[in-house]
């Protein structure tokens, strides 16, 4: 056994990650609980490297401590080393078969390694060893919600509740899809983030200070925090915006926390941009720091609560204003976080409560658009393997927004509309059986459901023209997917509810100028639905005024819509160097 004050040393045998010097390490650490604390302080700074050094040495002294083996499994996977970090759970798990822990960071990894079926296992096994751990609850829920598994939902009630005895572990995302329920939401993240705030707060006053010459007179240095500078959703639709940017009033600043590589979205990107940072070796304080240091005025979080956001670096301020943009549909928590994009109908006034920021309104609709996007090539309903003399419904949102109450509402139209399939985002094989099982549970065929493969977005933008109408879905709408639908001509039926991830596809379908395609009730949902399916005439009226509506209204306006955007980003920074604290804002209608 190696003393604990040993400076260069390696993990157990079994595992190979090369020797450990490290001389910042504390030769007080002693007991497994001494290297867990040390490590566990090190992952929530993103020092990831630092952490997996002390919890080798932890190792090294006690090689069969469950606690010490689990963190490090997780920091591996926190570094993308999944295949190491498997090996390095699965060992853990020889060890304690019952460790609740050990199984929740099994099946996140499983869940990387898209492997939903067998992460749902280890999930359930976990929540089945201790029903009060809110982490692997809610992961759970996800899991079965990716799988159109609906089995948990009696549950729902309690894991809902183990937020309020540990928000830290709450995922705010997963519960967009399970719940419209903005209060909730916003509780949840504002709880979160005070755990994260006061975590931060010690390290503050390390960061250089803020002070900065006042924007008048001088460009705006704007950042762009994000990981999705590639082929993803928010690079779609935001298309040619960085093009579009003003550069002789602002300074733009790309801070990109993957890993660089060569893509063609990242090179436009580069072109147009006067500054490119590839920071993903930095821990959240660090990234704070540069942001500091390169004096940004305003600093754009394009992730919130999706996969890879970096919450705490705008917990330490990386600039005096903060802006919450596009990612994460709903209110961040963050008191540093000072404002929201959004619009009259996805925040409307007497929602703004229910959110932590000031909202920035931009005159139409929150989402930018790209116009000049590939129009959609012709396909046929063969090439799809869809009926040819059949009325298609369709939702081909991702699978994880539908719940029991949307699909009630789909069933009962097919069986109203007996000459109808409805046509389904479900790649798995799993997905799709708990699918046939839920429509047959509810009295219609299995051979109705038609299945869609995730393709290239030439090829998902070109199936919507096969289709006749497409059903969004309650709690979390189509977002992206509602405005390539429009793009494609594809009338969408939709209802708003009462978070801002319900009410994303009413603002887009009224950014088209079509609000009535956006219903308030269930009832009137299926009303217009089974409209549209059953009056050729209305649905025929219908299509020709989106088609008529795509280039000549707000929703495609790209420039306009940068225009818009900049003048807040003007309005937010003045007001900053006023001295005066963040408020509501909208642009004043032209005269």
């Amino acid at each position: 056994m190696v003393g604990h004050n040993t400076q260069a040393t390696s993990t157990p045998s079994h595992f190979s990650f090369g020797p450990v010097v490290n001389p910042r390490l504390d030769p007080t650490l002693v007991t497994p609980l001494d290297f867990e604390r040390k490590a566990s302080v090190a992952i929530v700074r993103t020092e990831l490297e630092y952490a997996k050094e002390i919890l080798c040495q932890g190792l090294q002294q006690h090689p069969n401590d469950v606690n010490l083996l689990r963190y490090l499994g997780e920091t591996l996977t926190k570094q993308g080393q999944i295949d190491k970090a498997l090996l390095v759970l699965m060992e853990a798990m020889k060890i304690d078969s019952f460790d609740c822990n050990v199984l929740g960071a099994l099946g996140k990894v499983l869940i990387i390694m898209n492997r939903a079926t067998d992460a749902k296992g280890f999930f359930l096994a976990a929540y089945r060893v201790d029903g009060q751990k809110a982490s692997t609850a809610y992961h759970w829920m996800h899991a079965c919600m990716c799988e159109s598994d609906w089995s948990f939902f009696p549950e729902l009630k309690n894991i809902l509740r183990l937020g309020d005895s540990a928000p830290q572990n709450v995922e705010p995302f997963s519960l967009l899809s399970v719940t419209d329920d903005p209060g909730l939401l916003k509780m949840r993240t504002e709880k979160r983030c005070r755990a994260l705030m006061q975590f931060c707060k010690e390290d503050l006053k390390k960061l250089p200070d803020l002070r900065r010459d006042k924007a008048e007179g001088r460009r705006i240095k704007i950042g762009y925090f994000s990981n999705d500078f590639h082929n993803h959703a928010t690079m779609d639709l935001l298309g040619r915006f960085f093009e579009l940017h003003d550069k002789n009033r602002f300074e733009i600043y790309i801070y990109d926390y993957k890993a660089e590589s060569d893509n063609e979205i990242l090179k436009g990107i580069k072109a147009n941009a006067d500054h490119y940072l590839s920071v993903s070796e930095l821990s959240d304080f660090e990234l704070a720091e540069r942001a500091r240091q390169d004096g940004i005025d305003i600093a754009i979080d394009m992730k919130g609560f999706t996969r890879g956001g970096r919450m705490a670096s705008f917990a330490y301020r990386c600039a005096p204003v903060q802006v919450a943009f596009l990612g994460f549909p709903g209110t961040t928590g963050l008191s540093t976080m000072d404002y929201m994009i959004g619009d009259q109908v996805t925040i409307p006034a007497g929602s703004r409560k229910l959110f932590s920021e000031k909202i920035l309104y931009m005159p139409e609709c929150y989402q930018p658009n790209d116009r000049w996007r590939q129009r959609p090539k012709v396909v046929s309903r063969a090439d799809e393997g869809l009926p040819k003399d059949k009325f298609v419904f369709c939702s081909l949102n991702n699978p994880n927004k539908i719940t029991p109450a949307d699909f009630d509402v789909w069933m009962s139209l097919l069986k109203e509309v007996p000459e109808s399939v409805l046509w389904l985002l479900a790649p798995e094989e799993g997905l799709q059986k708990n699918l046939t099982k839920e429509a047959e549970d509810r009295g219609i065929s299995g051979d109705r459901l038609f299945f869609a493969n995730r393709v290239p977005n030439e090829d998902h933008l070109a199936r919507f023209g096969v289709a006749d109408l497409f059903l969004d879905a309650f709690n979390c709408n189509a977002h992206t997917t509602a405005s390539e639908a429009v793009w494609a001509g594809l009338p969408i039926v939709t209802k708003a509810g009462k978070q801002f991830a319900a009410r994303v596809c009413s603002s887009i379908v009224a950014a088209a100028g079509c609000p009535e395609l956006s219903v308030d009730t269930v009832e009137d949902y299926k009303a217009l639905a089974l409209k549209l399916a059953t009056d050729p005439e209305a649905m025929a009226e219908m299509r020709q005024k989106l088609q008529d509506n795509l280039m000549t209204t707000a929703l495609y306006d790209s420039e306009k819509y940068i225009r818009d955007f900049e003048a807040l980003m003007e309005m937010a920074i003045a007001r900053h160097d006023a001295g005066d604290k963040p408020k509501h804002m909208m642009l004043k209608p032209p005269a």
